[in-house]
C-alpha cells in the first residue's frame, strides 16, 4: 500500500482518534501531521508479519500523542473547548460514533479508569476491532470485550437522567 492509499485510508479515523485524546482541535491537527510524517518516514520498516498496518498506524499515533504531551510539558486535557450537551438520551457509543461533543459525555468517560478510557478511544475514536486493540494494548481481545462491555455500561448508568 503507498503512502497516498494510507494517507487517503487513514487519516479520519487517525485525527478522530487523536482529538478524542486531545479534545483540541490545533493540538490534534499538529499531532495528527506528526503522525503521517512518522508513517511517510517509516513505511518501508513496516513488515505485515510483525502486525496488522492498523495496529501499526495507531500505535505511532499512540507514542506521538504521548510524545507531543511530554514535550509541551502537558497534565491535563484542557476542557475548554468542549460544547455544551446535546442529547444525552442516545447511547454512549451512538454519541461517541457521531462525534458529538458532549460535556456530560466527557465528564462520564473521565470518571473510567485509565484502561477503560483507552479501549473506549480505541474502539470509537480509532474505530479499531476488538483483535487490533488487545494487540495495541497486549491483552486478549476477550479482556477488550468485557472492558468494553463494562465501560459502556459505566456510561450509561452515569449518563442517565
Amino acid at each position: 500500500m503507498s503512502f497516498e492509499e494510507i494517507y487517503e485510508s487513514y487519516f479520519s479515523s487517525v485525527y478522530k482518534f487523536v482529538k478524542m485524546k486531545t479534545r483540541n482541535n490545533m493540538n490534534s491537527e499538529d499531532i495528527t501531521v506528526n503522525i503521517f510524517e512518522n508513517i511517510y518516514k517509516n513505511l518501508e520498516s513496516y513488515s505485515c508479519e510483525k502486525g496488522s498496518l492498523d495496529v501499526w498506524i495507531f500505535a505511532i499515533a499512540r507514542n506521538e500523542i504521548i510524545s507531543f504531551y511530554r514535550k509541551n510539558k502537558i497534565q491535563t486535557v484542557s476542557m475548554d473547548n468542549i460544547a455544551e450537551a446535546s442529547d444525552i438520551s442516545m447511547a454512549p457509543e451512538v454519541v461517541i460514533d457521531s462525534k458529538v461533543n458532549n460535556k456530560e459525555l466527557v465528564e462520564a468517560i473521565d470518571t473510567l479508569n485509565e484502561n477503560e478510557r483507552q479501549v473506549i478511544t480505541y474502539k470509537y475514536g480509532a474505530g479499531l476491532k476488538n483483535t487490533e486493540i488487545a494487540k495495541l494494548m497486549e491483552i486478549s481481545s476477550s479482556n477488550v470485550g468485557v472492558v468494553l462491555f463494562r465501560s459502556i455500561k459505566k456510561l450509561q448508568k452515569k449518563l442517565e437522567v
